[in-house]
């Protein structure tokens, strides 16, 4: 039986039902599991095969627990989800692979750098790629953008017009940064989702204009083949220590497609990730067949252009 397990599953229907239909399709018996903090009140639990509690990562039994459940139920594909549990399941890769279980994720060293703002600054700059402008309290142009160093699903960040709009708590912090804001009426924002091969090529971009946010994920976005597709695949051929999926968010500028502004890199599959998939890039059907089946993935470009995915609300009814 070769069986996934998604971690921190909350709402990732979509990525559960990716990985039901790619199994179908190959023809292949696996099911998909998930583990979530509460299971019972997690959306993914009911579209999934079987579902388990886990508690924080930061438990001092988390990867015994989590190996425990992936050994059990004859785990051999690990997706995490959640950026707060990259680093440790990173430097747990070779205990799981040690047991036949392959994680989907980046290298330690990558992760370490991408898990920082500051980090992934210098990581833009050593491409080329501009970034926005770091300010500190005593030089600030406003507006201002406030972000966490070590943030994630865009909690704690705002835009403040005067000073008067910054939390006093977050001008002396050291995890918050205070950058140059981006004008949205000049730059439009990009979200690209990039796979990276167990050689850490690339294998495919799908670059989506971000027409819509709620929650810090995409509600509204429309896929683009256009010159940004080319700049980063032509800055992000390689990328040593990349692997699976991996989430990159950039501004560019409305006049002139090459005027690229980089803000940050998430190597996990970003929230957003169905629109690539509705838009036919198939990147767990790459996982199978690149980890169960071994083959070589080539690149895909086959993609559809100006593909628009537009979310909307549902519920699920539990009558208990």
């Amino acid at each position: 039986m070769i069986n996934i397990l998604i971690t921190s599953a909350g709402r990732r229907v979509s990525l559960i039902k990716a990985f039901k239909e790619v199994s179908k399709k190959l023809k292949l018996k696996s099911k998909v599991f998930i583990t979530d903090l509460n299971p019972n009140i997690a959306p993914s639990s009911y579209f999934a095969d079987d579902s388990f509690k886990i508690g924080l990562f930061t438990d001092s039994d988390y990867i015994n627990n989590l190996l425990e459940i992936c050994l059990k139920n004859e785990i051999s594909i690990l997706i995490p989800t959640l950026d707060t549990e990259l680093i440790l399941l990173a430097k747990s890769k070779s205990l799981f692979n040690a047991n036949g279980i392959n994680i989907i994720i980046s290298d330690l060293k990558l992760i370490k750098i991408l898990r920082d703002k500051i980090t992934t600054n210098t990581f833009f700059n050593s491409l080329k790629i501009k970034t926005p402008i770091i300010f500190n309290k005593d030089n600030m142009k406003f507006p201002v953008f406030l972000k966490p160093l070590n943030g994630s699903n865009s909690k704690g960040i705002y835009k403040a017009e005067n000073i008067n709009e910054i939390k006093p708590s977050d001008l002396d912090s050291k995890n918050m940064m205070i950058l140059e804001n981006i004008d949205n009426t000049i730059y439009d924002e990009y979200t690209i989702d990039l796979y990276y091969d167990k050689n850490s090529s690339l294998k495919c971009v799908v670059p989506r204009i971000r027409l819509k946010v709620v929650g810090g994920e995409s509600n509204q976005g429309v896929t683009k083949k256009n010159e940004v597709l080319d700049y980063v695949k032509d800055r992000f051929s390689f990328l040593d220590g990349a692997i699976g999926c991996l989430t990159l968010q950039v501004f560019s500028n409305k006049l002139n497609s090459l005027d690229i502004i980089g803000i940050e890199i998430n190597p996990r599959f970003g929230g957003g990730y169905p629109f690539s998939l509705n838009a036919g890039a198939n990147f767990p059907e790459f996982i199978i067949r690149e980890y169960i089946l071994n083959e070589q993935i080539e690149y895909f470009d086959k993609w559809k252009n100006n593909c628009i995915n537009i979310r909307y609300e549902n519920e699920i009814v539990i009558n208990d």
